[in-house]
């Protein structure tokens, strides 16, 4: 799927309903980084840990850790006693925190999903499919400090004050690729789910996100499909030349111009801003006015338009002189 656009560019089976494991944990990390609480210091009780079991940051009542360490600590090393501390912090209880998530899920339109758990973990017969999974990612990616969480290939977090360092599962984020580079998102695994990956990929200022559910070799599964959806790319040139009148310039008006080349799946809107007429004089580069680019209906950019020659004030130009010598 194409992050900005919400495109699909491949797809098998994507509305299948299928156990997604610690991909979960995507919700779960958005909703937290969504709280304004990330700094908030939370103090680990027994209630969180109970039922926790498979990957674990090996919290324990009275520890005390940031909500944004529980997300780091749930989003690389997949702690699902993270997970549950932020879900009882943020709600109070896993089922509120389930109501929050599937609530979540419908306003982004995640119309075949059921969270049951923050974790992922296979309680309540939880469910979504690859397509909602993909929609999921893309909004996540948005976020700012998502975004750089999930990035990160290890990272130091505090409990208690002492540092711990945890590492991410992601093996995608040291693959060398020629054309792009794997920034996010998450892993998981279940006997119930089988191998499950979400990933993000940059490639020419577009993020490409893959999901597979139950593939066994997904790591050369996501390099293979993001390399055939790079193909449905196409360069798009984004320009125009313009004249403005110049009052007070030895020149009536003044060329003015924008340029951009951009990698992108269709067509963009642009809304050109500019004075009717400018002053004399003029330098060549002067800002002008402003191309805005739309990209599915949001702004992709915003490009000066800017003189593409030098006007000089009438009555101020360098005139040429000859001498005379008479007698």
């Amino acid at each position: 799927m194409d992050m900005t656009t919400r495109q699909t560019l491949y797809e098998n089976n994507i509305y299948e309903h299928r156990s997604v494991a610690s991909t979960t944990k995507i919700m779960t990390c958005l909703i937290a980084c969504k709280s304004n609480k990330l700094n908030d210091t939370v103090t680990v009780t027994s209630q969180m840990l109970d039922g926790t079991e498979g990957s674990l940051i090996y919290l324990k009542a009275g520890d005390k850790i940031t909500l944004y360490d529980l997300c780091v600590g749930m989003m690389l090393s997949s702690g699902n006693d993270a997970a549950n501390a932020v879900a009882f912090y943020l709600c109070a209880s896993i089922d509120a925190f389930a109501k929050l998530m599937n609530d979540t899920a419908k306003n982004i339109g995640m119309n075949n999903t059921h969270f049951a758990t923050p974790s992922g973990l296979d309680k309540g017969k939880p469910y979504s499919c690859a397509y909602d999974m993909a929609l999921l990612a893309s909004f996540a990616m948005e976020n700012k400090t998502f975004s750089k969480i999930v990035s990160l290939q290890s990272s130091d977090i505090k409990i208690n004050g002492k540092v711990k360092t945890v590492y991410n599962h992601n093996k995608l984020l040291t693959y060398n690729l020629k054309d792009g580079k794997f920034i996010g998102v998450k892993t998981g695994f279940t006997e119930k789910a089988g191998r499950c990956l979400i990933s993000a990929k940059r490639f020419k200022n577009n993020t490409i996100i893959c999901v597979t559910l139950n593939c066994p070799d997904d790591w050369d599964a996501h390099t293979y499909y993001t390399e055939i959806c790079e193909k449905k790319y196409n360069q798009v040139t984004i320009s125009n030349e313009i004249e403005i009148k110049v009052v007070g310039g030895i020149n009536e008006s003044v060329k003015c111009k924008y340029n951009k080349k951009r990698c992108l799946l269709g067509s963009v809107k642009v809304l050109e801003y500019y004075y009717p007429f400018v002053y004399a004089p003029i330098k060549k580069g002067d800002k002008l006015g402003e191309a805005i680019v739309y990209y599915n209906d949001k702004i992709l950019e915003r490009l000066p338009i800017e003189a593409d020659e030098d006007v000089k004030e009438y009555g101020k130009q360098q005139l040429s002189t000859t001498s005379k010598v008479y007698g």
